[in-house]
């Protein structure tokens, strides 16, 4: 604290100099800093955001919307443009202020990767600096420790992620680097560079000091940062055959091992690593093992012990991580109550859009339906539209909620965008062959009027008797009268109240002109060869009579509700 006191004259200062606007200013940028003085923040946002578009070297626009968002408290949002500011053109105070925004944050958050990094490059400006001298200490002491590479942080660009995005659990991984750090979005001169160099500036160092475990260490996690997890492995081995007992080695070894798919020898690590726990902040030391480790479990798939791990993570810190975890979890075993209570815990300390995505999956999947339920599928929805162009871009951890997503859209109306996301589906393996997605994607299909491509989906359904009804309707459609009896009847046998609604079937209108297409209605199924006397005044066609309720007729929806399994 006494370090934040001592420069905020410096940040009053620097603010109340850039609001002073000179004649010379850019017009857009004049009314962004106007905005922002006024605290109209969203206005202040788009003229900023325009200003950068027409600028993209100034940091300054990403400085100031850094100070927003801090402002707003959406303290992501703010690191991340206090990091793209810190990349691009400022001035001497500019730059300084935002290296001891980001040092702080990360020396707080215990990112001692880019804790060290920021202070590092803060003491260029300041190298007298005490407090910030100690802050580039204590991070260089505690890389690679638990805490060290912490996800507090959401990506600046997201729609970037094929560099980044691997096929396993993500946000319950605390070790992720710079994957959730946002680091691929940024310069190699951002991503530790002035912490943790190339490893080959390190062999020949190592070689020529062999006995020296500091300097083995800073190669190991050079070597681990630029994922050669062989060699990083093969000198962490080295370390722990000298020292045994130091935690941060078997814990680096764990997270090794789980890069390397093998689950089952990094759980031995992370036991060995609690057995020597770090005196200083245990509880941060015992949150992100039992993290990793129940991530561990869940590659196994022993999911009891995953979930132990998970909650035992919360226990020692409560944060939304584990949380999040157990309601991908919980999604896994299909308990769908559970499932919305922890992501109902992890959207309320931090609202991250993977948490609204199992909220809204499984409300609907437990038939819930409210403001909770709407709120997290607009959240979800809304973040896929705005930051991938292409369903099939998006991270895979997003894309576990695209089934019901779809299937929701279909439900509103909106059947052209939900024929997007059912259409990226289609390749999957795992999903394009279950019962869900033919009967959901031939029914959109069937809205859409595409019903060539509906009818191979929905007769790919079995003993479904809502997707032989909908099959009846697009053959009728087709004014295919032979297979439309033929699904009707199958429909008709498994759910006796399909020929109540075949008989008020708009799609079944021209049908219904036939008095032998009525009959068949109204003998559920049953084909007679006794010829029907031509139509006089006194004998004209009969429709099935409707169903009585008591207090008049109500005709039955023509298929069953979206919201249950066909």
């Amino acid at each position: 604290m006494e370090l934040v006191g001592k420069f905020i004259s410096l940040i009053i200062i620097l603010l109340s100099f850039a609001l002073s606007l000179s004649a010379g200013e850019d017009a857009v940028l004049k009314e962004a800093k106007k905005a922002f003085s006024k605290k109209a923040y969203q206005e202040a946002i788009k003229k900023f955001t325009k200003y950068s578009e027409s600028h993209p070297s100034d940091g300054v626009s990403f400085m100031y919307m850094g100070y927003i968002y801090e402002y707003k408290k959406d303290y992501p949002k703010s690191i991340q443009n206090f990091r793209k500011a810190a990349e691009l053109n400022l001035d001497k105070d500019q730059r300084k202020t935002v290296l001891l925004k980001l040092a702080l944050f990360f020396n707080y958050h215990q990112d001692w990767n880019l804790a060290a990094a920021y202070s590092s490059r803060y003491l260029k400006y300041d190298s007298k600096n005490e407090e910030m001298q100690k802050i580039y200490n204590r991070a260089v002491g505690n890389r690679g420790n638990p805490g060290a590479n912490t996800a507090h942080i959401q990506p600046l660009k997201p729609a970037e992620p094929k560099h980044n995005e691997e096929k396993t659990v993500h946000h319950n991984k605390p070790d992720q680097d710079k994957k959730d750090n946002g680091k691929q979005n940024l310069s190699s001169q951002e991503d530790g560079s002035d912490s943790i160099k190339p490893s080959s500036d390190y062999e020949k160092k190592v070689a020529a000091n062999p006995t020296n475990d500091d300097l083995r260490w800073e190669y190991a996690l050079a070597l681990f940062e630029e994922k050669k997890f062989d060699l990083a492995e093969e000198n962490i081995k080295i370390l722990i055959e000298r020292n045994p007992t130091r935690t941060r080695y078997h814990y680096k070894m764990g997270i090794v091992k789980l890069r390397k798919d093998d689950p089952k020898a990094a759980i031995e690590s992370f036991e060995k690593a609690r057995k020597n726990p770090l005196s200083k902040d245990t509880n941060v030391f015992f949150y992100y093992v039992y993290l990793n480790e129940g991530l561990a479990y869940q590659k196994l798939n022993q999911l009891d012990q995953a979930e132990a791990s998970f909650k035992a993570a919360h226990k020692q810190l409560a944060k939304d991580t584990p949380l999040l975890a157990l309601a991908r979890l919980k999604h896994q075993k299909s308990s769908w109550e559970e499932c919305v209570q922890n992501a109902e815990g992890a959207v309320a300390i931090a609202g991250q859009v993977e948490s609204h995505m199992f909220r809204f999956i499984c409300l609907a999947e437990s038939g819930k339906t409210g403001t909770k339920l709407d709120s997290s599928f607009e959240k979800y929805f809304q973040f896929l539209e705005s930051n991938f162009q292409s369903p099939t871009k998006a991270p895979d951890k997003y894309k576990i909620g695209f089934l019901r997503l779809a299937r929701h859209l279909t439900a509103l109306g909106k059947e052209n965008t939900a024929e997007k996301y059912f259409a990226s589906l289609e390749n999957d393996t795992d999903v394009n062959g279950t019962r869900e997605y033919l009967f959901y994607r031939g029914k959109n299909l069937f809205y859409l009027n595409k019903f060539d491509t509906a009818i191979p989906l929905l007769q790919k359904v079995p003993n479904s008797s809502a997707a032989y009804y909908l099959l009846a309707r697009a053959f009728a459609k087709k004014g295919d009268l032979n297979s439309t009896k033929s699904n009707l009847k199958s429909a008709g046998q498994m759910k006796d109240e399909y020929w109540t609604m075949a008989s008020k079937e708009e799609d079944f209108k021209e049908f219904l002109k036939d008095s032998k297409f009525v009959d068949f209605i109204n003998k559920k199924g049953v084909e007679t060869n006794t010829e029907v006397p031509s139509q006089t005044p006194s004998s004209s066609v009969k429709t099935a009579p409707p169903v009585a309720n008591g207090t008049g007729t109500t005709p039955l929806p023509s298929t069953p509700s979206p919201q249950k399994n066909p």
